[in-house]
């Protein structure tokens, strides 16, 4: 089996076109209906398709989320939902 790279908006890659066109930013998220109330992010843009990444920086909003957010289900790479 061979392994397929898997490219990232971190790596400079949109992940849906390929296009090698990102650009990256820092804001802050403020939701209070979440509880995250200035979690600061990592923003990245495909300039080419328009693809939108955010990653959170801090890890006390990632542990609000694990604590307080459902799960998505993990699915086998070749499953597909329909």
């Amino acid at each position: 089996m061979s392994q397929q790279r898997r490219f990232f908006m971190k790596d400079g890659v949109c992940p849906e076109c390929g296009s090698t066109e990102i650009y990256q930013s820092v804001g802050r998220y403020n939701n209070k209906i979440v509880l995250f109330e200035n979690a600061q992010l990592d923003i990245y843009v495909c300039g080419v398709c328009g693809y939108l990444a955010e990653f959170i920086q801090h890890g006390r909003h990632l542990d609000h989320v694990r604590s307080n957010w459902t799960p998505v289900n993990k699915r086998k790479n070749d499953e597909v939902s329909e």
